[in-house]
């Protein structure tokens, strides 16, 4: 695959937003300081000092923001590449090994499929304590299962090309075969998948903190300051305008970022 970003409008705003996002959030931290401190009798304090003003349980809403999205960020990085290296891991052994290994792995994708991933999700978490290690296995439960099957897709169009064939001849042991001849040619898919997956992760994690089952209600997520900011859409519509207005940046940067690099990797 080639790789050609110079004309990539897509790419480039996508990069152009997500940097934007780490720009702001970075200068706000390093000028003012993240302050996330619960303080009640600063409840709904109007913009002033704090240029936001505070929200129901007196912090800063501007830190909270800036928190919130360095949380979804982080969460959303590490579930797409838990996520890609177990799929892509797994995905390459079902198809190269065949037989009864493909299809064990892949009736555990059908089943894994068969649920709607955000009840999986809803259902997951509420078995474990709330926690961002648990948010992030709960998420990547589910989220390999698609790699998987693309991977797979993949190996077994490349299964019989002739060089897959010479290697075998000379006796190239099964992870050779996969981390030195096939990784590298489903590497610029996965990347792609990765990129397009990230938003998802970020809206499924917004989703459950939306909900109140995501992470424990003091530590501020996007997800939870739209839900308080629901309560004031009528008189401080702010509220959760700007906390949606952050997620939606965040979001279609990375849409853009996956469908600029989709186009990018070209055969």
């Amino acid at each position: 695959m080639s790789l050609k970003t110079g004309k990539n409008l897509q790419l480039w705003t996508g990069i152009f937003l997500l940097a934007a996002v780490f720009l702001l959030m970075a200068v706000f931290a390093l000028f003012r300081g993240v302050n996330i401190e619960i303080d009640i009798n600063a409840a709904l304090t109007p913009p002033s000092y704090h240029l936001l003003g505070t929200d129901d349980l007196g912090r800063d809403i501007l830190s909270c923001l800036v928190y919130g999205a360095g949380i979804s960020l982080v969460i959303g990085l590490t579930v797409a590449l838990v996520s890609a290296s177990t799929g892509t891991l797994l995905g390459m052994v079902s198809g190269l090994a065949g037989g009864t290994t493909d299809i064990l792995i892949m009736r555990i994708v059908d089943i894994i499929l068969a649920f709607p991933g955000i009840l999986l999700a809803i259902a997951l978490v509420s078995l474990f304590r709330q926690g961002i290690v648990t948010l992030i296995l709960v998420l990547s439960f589910s989220g390999w299962v698609g790699y998987a099957r693309i991977v797979r897709a993949e190996v077994l169009k490349y299964k019989q090309k002739e060089f897959i064939l010479a290697a075998r001849s000379y006796n190239a042991s099964f992870s050779r075969i996969i981390f030195s001849h096939l990784l590298p040619l489903v590497r610029p898919l996965v990347v792609v998948q990765a990129s397009l997956d990230i938003s998802g992760v970020i809206l499924a994690e917004s989703s459950l903190n939306f909900l109140g089952i995501g992470l424990d209600p003091e530590i501020p997520t996007l997800g939870q300051l739209i839900d308080a900011g629901r309560v004031h859409i009528f008189d401080d519509p702010q509220r959760i305008f700007i906390p949606g207005l952050v997620l939606f940046c965040i979001i279609i940067a990375f849409n853009f970022i996956g469908e600029g690099l989709r186009k990018t990797f070209t055969r």
